[in-house]
């Protein structure tokens, strides 16, 4: 079941100031002319609907998505721009997506032509974009002789567009230029003097957006991770520019209790309090993506306190001790910034020992998504 919980004091604020800024100084780093905001997975967990909203009020002009039921979902909330499906469609559904206007993306001949037939009769066109594979070994075409096919048999059809053909890099968020140059230079050998070429090509995601755009052609950016104001490449590769994380995770205190030196708090009766103390519950736990090993973190109290989790962290709540009392009600941040003191998913991800790419992906439905100026 998706979800969210309007009637539960756990939320995720998106700051709609972060999302403009995060756009505004890739685009001005590429000189980019469009940027594609690849909103997949729920927009990374944040929200596509809210992250959707965000996107182009900051300015994206297109969607990338990882299936067409995510395109689907576009779509059905209103959004007229143009939507790629990034990841590999069942040709059976050529049909609906061309009645949606959604690009879809094939990576085989049989495909194309399977696509062309579900497409005979209708009236209807669909647009297609073909990855290359330039060293990811991921989906894409390998071949020159069957890129070549594959491009023969789109042209030939008169229900399909060529729309874009586009590659992806493996090394573009880290130090190996040797690897981001090598993939540059399959795109060369198997794109060059092509017998039809597609209405727009692209190839930058966040990675070479950020440390390689001199490298290729910038015209159109696929804006993932770094429109959510992460840098997935911590602690390898510093940003050359500021980002702002988007996300912060909050909730409102809705126990607050005093505790002794030497108290139990959690299951298995592990955890001791080491001294006297206040212990606060706030509803959110590891079903709502919070990480499963957080004791220990840090908590920002409205009030200017800063507490810790103990105790584990719970499927529905967490507990937090502090030193002086705090009413039912209080906010709490997990994530983000009171006064002078800040939480960033880097710090989740380092204490955690988790991937903060993984980290930003876990954030469940019933969270409810709030945007803020």
């Amino acid at each position: 079941m998706n979800y969210n919980a309007p009637h539960r004091h756990a939320v995720i604020e998106l700051s709609q100031s972060a999302v403009v800024h995060n756009l505004k100084v890739i685009k001005e780093n590429t000189h980019a002319k469009e940027i594609m905001a690849v909103l997949k997975a729920n927009a990374f967990s944040h929200g596509l609907p809210e992250m959707a909203s965000l996107s182009i009020t900051a300015g994206a002009t297109r969607f990338g998505m990882a299936m067409l039921d995510e395109a689907l979902i576009l779509r059905d909330l209103g959004y007229i721009q143009p939507i790629d499906v990034l990841g590999l469609t069942d040709p059976r559904y050529a049909r609906l997506a061309a009645e949606r206007n959604i690009t879809l993306a094939f990576s085989t001949k049989e495909s194309i032509k399977a696509a062309a037939e579900q497409l005979a009769g209708t009236g209807l066109t669909l647009k297609v974009s073909l990855p290359v594979d330039t060293g990811l070994n991921r989906i894409g075409f390998k071949s020159r002789e069957d890129l070549v096919a594959a491009i023969q048999e789109v042209s030939a059809q008169d229900t399909l567009i060529f729309q874009s053909m586009w590659t992806h890099f493996a090394t573009a968020d880290t130090p190996n230029v040797d690897y981001v140059d090598f993939q540059i230079s399959e795109w060369q050998r198997l794109t060059h003097d092509l017998p039809v070429e597609p209405n727009e090509k692209h190839f930058a995601n966040t990675g070479i957006a950020t440390w390689y755009p001199e490298k290729i052609n910038t015209d159109i950016v696929r804006l993932g991770i770094g429109l959510f104001g992460i840098n997935g490449s911590v602690p390898i590769m510093s940003m050359p520019f500021e980002l702002i994380p988007a996300l912060s995770l909050k909730a409102k205190v809705v126990n607050s209790k005093p505790l002794k030196k030497g108290d139990a708090v959690g299951y298995g009766a592990e955890y001791h309090a080491p001294n006297d103390g206040y212990l606060i519950t706030i509803p959110i736990g590891h079903s709502d993506g919070y990480p499963f090993n957080g004791s220990g973190m840090r908590a920002l109290v409205a009030d200017g306190q800063i507490g810790h989790i103990v105790g584990g962290v719970a499927m529905d709540q967490s507990m937090i001790l502090v030193t002086n009392p705090v009413a039912v009600g209080t906010t709490v941040t997990l994530i983000g910034r009171v006064g002078d003191q800040s939480i960033t998913m880097q710090d989740l991800a380092e204490h955690t020992q988790s991937s903060i790419v993984a980290l930003m992906n876990d954030f469940a439905p019933r969270l409810q998504r709030i945007i803020v100026s």
